[in-house]
């Protein structure tokens, strides 16, 4: 406070004697211009002219020495005012700057504590992260060790029971063997024969083989096989009876099979809609929904054959098949395609794919083994 009211004095002294200067200069120019006009008047006037300028001389004096007395006294009686206003003034911007500076320690202070929980929270992350990791660390190698001991070396690098399948595909008499064992595992302990490591016969590998080939064809038929389908074919082939363990077993891997054909084909067809989306973006076509037109031209006989359903199409006898056949077997390709471009859920997809049976369940499929199972299998009981 002290320093505040030393500073005020000394502005208040010297902003007083600028104003007593000022006002002191102002009478002084008045007095020499008014001394200057009345040399002149002295020179042209007679001397009564001059007595009565000089009694006018004596007044104004006095008058100018008034008027510098009531100018000084009205200064003084305006510098207490003056002086409240510039101690107000000084005030208000005091108080001014103190609050922008406490505003200003507010914002840091925020600014750093939102620093300090973003930063703890990030520090949480990273620890929850590193925990999460090291559990999932320590599962994967108990999963690993597991499969170390359980897994054959054969399926080591194997990752799920389709790759496991596709294998035993490959090995027919490793399968054929297992089904003996579980065969002999089911009968009484009694009736149990000796197992033997030897391998099975040629026309055992003959026979899957045929079945793979009787179910592609099968597949172009229909990709809802029921359940009597199987038993059929396998019984046909293999002379196994629907209830033996080794019937069953055949019929499950099949089963999959038939799940894994539904799964290629709608593979294909997706990159197919993906390959057409790009030829409409780049403005080949005329509306972003396919014409009749359009699908017929992209999806032509050559796609069908050697894309759509060329994991199938190699166990049909060409020479056999009928070119209505073959164009009923097209036109179940492009209504796919269209099923497909429209549909994005796969359960979607697949049960409308499943409805274009009707187009193919009476179709003759010729297999190139000439057994033609496939095409003399009866898929409704009871129509």
């Amino acid at each position: 406070m002290t320093k505040r009211r030393g500073v005020t004095e000394k502005d208040k002294a010297t902003k007083a004697a600028k104003t007593t200067k000022t006002i002191r200069t102002y009478v002084a120019n008045s007095s020499r211009d008014y001394n200057k006009e009345r040399d002149e008047r002295r020179e042209e006037g007679s001397e009564h002219e001059q007595d009565n300028l000089h009694g006018q001389d004596v007044d104004i004096g006095e008058g100018n020495n008034r008027q510098d007395d009531d100018i000084e006294r009205i200064i003084l009686d305006m510098l207490p005012e003056q002086e409240e206003r510039n101690i107000e003034k000084e005030r208000r911007e005091n108080e001014k700057k103190e609050m922008e500076r406490r505003d200003k320690e507010r914002r840091e202070k925020e600014r750093r504590e939102k620093e300090r929980r973003e930063k703890e929270r990030k520090r949480k992350r990273e620890e929850r992260g590193i925990g999460e990791r090291k559990i999932k660390n320590k599962k994967k190698m108990k999963m690993m060790k597991a499969s170390e001991e359980e897994i054959p070396v054969q399926f080591g690098a194997m990752t799920n029971q389709l790759q496991i399948c596709n294998w035993l595909v490959l090995h027919p008499s490793v399968l054929h063997l297992a089904n003996k064992m579980l065969d002999a595992s089911t009968k009484q302990p009694s009736t149990n024969l000796p197992l033997t490591t030897s391998t099975s016969s040629p026309s055992d590998n003959d026979n899957y083989r045929l079945i793979d080939e009787e179910m592609k064809c099968l597949f172009l038929r229909t990709r809802n096989l029921p359940d009597h389908a199987f038993d059929k074919i396998t019984q046909k082939i293999f002379g196994h009876d629907a209830y033996q363990s080794v019937a069953k077993s055949i019929n499950e891997r099949y089963r999959k099979s038939f799940s894994n054909y539904r799964y290629q084909l709608k593979n294909v067809l997706s990159t197919l809609v993906k390959e057409f989306r790009q030829i409409v973006e780049s403005g080949y076509t005329e509306s972003s929904d396919p014409t009749d037109e359009e699908v017929n031209n992209f999806i032509s006989r050559e796609v069908v054959l050697k894309r759509i359903l060329s994991r199938y199409v190699s166990a049909i006898d060409f020479t056999k098949l009928s070119e209505t056949s073959l164009d009923k077997l097209i036109e179940f390709s492009r209504k796919c395609f269209k099923i497909v471009w429209v549909e994005t859920e796969s359960a979607n997809i697949k049960e409308k794919v499943k409805e274009l049976d009707v187009i193919t369940e009476d179709l003759e499929i010729p297999s190139r083994s000439g057994r033609n199972i496939a095409s003399s299998l009866k898929l409704h009981l009871f129509s």
